[in-house]
């Protein structure tokens, strides 16, 4: 991306960019995009999501973030110099808010209020949120973008689909410009809108390129080798069934989670080379990845992970690693390069293989791909949408 010089910064709206994670959560879309664009030199305000006022019923560590003493922070990049981010988390929200459009309203406009406390003059809207929609009307910002990166009602939980439905829909006709992650994605949205761009995600490739000369993290220490390694959320998208499949055939071979847990892993836990180590530092995930002969994207094949493109495949391709996924619809875009398996059997004859020293292809053939799989692209095709928004004169 081109520097712009400091009066030309001054010039540019803040871009505010309500993600479905916090800042400081699993390293994702979010947080890589907010680096992107800030280094590009637009102002970032990055809006983390609301804990409801029930939320720490079911998590207590939500707490904490209910009503934040200092609810606005600054972000420093790797270097130690100071980005233009600044994360915002706001207070608790009114639950329900997927199931009466109504408290949405209500949650939007109040947290239009504290947004406009640290973002008085012009904006633009980057939401990867539909619930969004209902901030417009109170931000008043020059432009909206939808960044659409999850088939949302399809999670289900404290949610009406018609509800759900209707804000999407609302969302895409209010923006200038739709993004999408995935194919499904770009179907859906057309529905909408005429401007629909599949933007996928991407990977940081410097970072996990790290893992070749990584040392094993310590927390692999009593671990014994070989390990297959997963590394994202355990939740409901997992097909568990596989994977305890997986376990009990190999008991000499041990399978490490890195992750927070979020759905009921009762059916794996058990097993005695089965190990959940929570979620780590995204700086350390080249250690652990270090540690691991095979990495597993195990996602169970439904209406919500045919809309997933997976970032973590070209991370793990990225460290360098033999990769075993289950055939979802995005995973096309990988055959040539991951172990597919559609059933428990093909997944063992991929790990058997794997473990035997084959490789789905050398690591030198798998570069021209990643090379065009960056961070860094994927912000330099948003940018230049974004700037089409921005009145003639502030154009550079």
């Amino acid at each position: 991306m081109t520097e712009k010089t400091l009066d030309e910064k001054e010039m540019y709206p803040t871009i505010v960019l309500t993600s479905a994670v916090p800042w400081d959560g699993l390293t994702a879309r979010p947080q890589h995009l907010a680096r992107q664009l800030a280094a590009s030199g637009w102002p970032v305000l990055f809006v983390e999501p609301p804990v409801t006022l029930i939320g720490p019923l079911r998590n207590p560590a939500l707490k904490s973030r209910m009503f934040p003493r200092q609810p606005i922070s600054t972000v420093l990049q790797s270097d130690g110099k100071q980005a233009e981010i600044r994360v915002l988390t706001p207070m608790a929200s009114v639950p329900f808010y997927h199931m009466v459009r109504g408290i949405n309203r209500f949650n939007q406009r109040m947290l239009a209020h504290q947004i406009r406390h640290h973002v008085p003059g012009p904006l633009i809207l980057l939401s990867m949120l539909p619930d969004s929609v209902d901030l417009i009307p109170h931000l008043a910002p020059i432009a909206t973008f939808y960044d659409c990166v999850d088939d949302h009602g399809a999670f289900g939980g404290l949610t009406r689909l018609d509800v759900m439905d209707t804000l999407e829909a609302s969302m895409a006709y209010a923006s200038r410009t739709i993004f999408a992650t995935a194919d499904a994605l770009v179907e859906k949205m057309q529905a909408f809108h005429s401007d629909v761009r599949l933007i996928p995600n991407a990977v940081e490739l410097g970072h996990f390129a790290q893992t070749v000369q990584a040392e094993e993290h310590a927390l692999l220490a009593q671990i014994p080798a070989p390990r297959v390694g997963f590394v994202g959320g355990i939740g409901a998208w997992l097909d568990f069934e596989l994977l305890r499949g997986l376990a009990m055939a190999r008991p000499d071979v041990q399978f490490v989670f890195i992750g927070p847990i979020e759905a009921d892993v009762s059916s794996i836990r058990s097993l005695a080379n089965v190990h959940l180590l929570g979620k780590q530092p995204y700086a350390q995930l080249p250690e652990f990845l270090a540690g691991f002969e095979v990495c597993l994207y195990p996602f169970a094949n439904n209406k919500l992970t045919e809309s997933v493109n997976p970032v973590k495949i070209y991370e793990y391709l990225a460290a360098g690693k033999e990769v075993i996924a289950t055939p979802t619809r995005e995973m096309h875009k990988f055959t040539e390069h991951v172990w597919l398996a559609p059933n428990l059997e093909a997944g063992l004859q991929a790990l058997d293989a794997i473990l035997h020293g084959k490789r789905k292809v050398a690591p030198q053939s798998v570069q021209p791909f990643l090379q065009k799989q960056t961070w860094q692209a994927r912000a330099l095709e948003m940018d230049a949408a974004l700037l089409q928004s921005l009145p003639l004169r502030e154009k550079r």
